[in-house]
């Protein structure tokens, strides 16, 4: 929960950032200072580890590019819950049939609760704004994305005992591959996050730094699904900043999506 917070406190910080490659990109390269020190903290994880680092550090990529895409076609109220609301329910249902987790019928109602509640809000957005169709089908593909880096990342964080460490030498390979492809979309990308991406670099880098390797480091003691359906009530902080920082107004639709997580979040708790 502390880590959807987190997860909230950044984006709610960056949103309606115009530029989103440079945004993405200073966020992306914010996680390195912090990955050299959890390596140097941590220790480098087992060689049995590599295989997940690299398959993990690839589908982070492709999940930025597609959310990057994804923000073409549809605004953050929209593509944000879709693609986070459907990575619980494909990870619930991967776990339980191919890799046999335990995950008790309450901790399934929780998940069910929470996906449906996010999946449904994004919709409703779309339907409302009559948003272009390719944002959603994106939106699909980067919550495909989403689900299956938290799954290698889970396995890689438990097979080598050392989730800081794993997520570490992952964000720093990751780091790499995004700056060659920013670079290729834009080739002063390093100077305009000097110029106008610092706020992110900086904030961004580190909430989010620390968000994911809480989320890594909580897959050791809970199913993997759990944690990441706790993760994704990041967005009910984000409604709640709004309401009483912005004093935004709370709609029918809100209710609906603080009622769905929070009830949702206690079932997994005392279910």
């Amino acid at each position: 929960m502390f880590a959807a917070f987190l997860h909230a406190s950044w984006n709610f910080i960056l949103r309606g950032a115009e530029d989103k490659l440079l945004s993405m990109t200073s966020v992306v390269l914010g996680h390195v200072p912090f990955a050299i020190i959890g390596i140097l903290a941590y220790g480098l994880p087992d060689i049995v580890g590599l295989k997940y680092i690299l398959a993990s550090s690839l589908l982070h990529f492709f999940y930025q590019v597609f959310l990057l895409n994804a923000y073409r076609f549809g605004e953050l109220s929209e593509i944000y819950p879709t693609a986070r609301g459907l990575s619980p329910l494909i990870i619930v249902t991967t776990s339980y049939f191919f890799f046999y987790e335990e995950i008790s019928i309450n901790q399934v109602t929780g998940i069910f609760l929470i996906s449906f509640t996010l999946i449904i809000y994004g919709l409703k957005q779309f339907l409302d704004k009559q948003s272009d169709i390719r944002g959603f089908l994106l939106a699909i593909i980067t919550g495909c994305f989403i689900a299956s880096y938290s799954l290698v990342d889970g396995y890689g964080a438990r097979i080598t005992q050392n989730p800081i460490g794993f997520y570490s030498v992952m964000t720093l390979i990751n780091g790499l591959i995004f700056y060659f492809f920013a670079r290729w979309k834009e080739n002063n990308i390093l100077k305009r996050i000097v110029l106008n991406g610092k706020t992110s670099f900086f904030i961004g880098g580190t909430a989010s730094y620390l968000a994911y390797g809480i989320v890594v480091w909580g897959c050791l003691y809970l199913p993997i699904a759990v944690v990441s359906s706790l993760r994704e009530t990041s967005i009910l902080f984000a409604v709640i900043f709004g309401i009483f920082l912005l004093k935004e107004k709370i709609s029918i639709t809100k209710y609906f999506l603080i009622a769905g997580l929070f009830l949702g979040v206690m079932i997994l708790k005392f279910g």
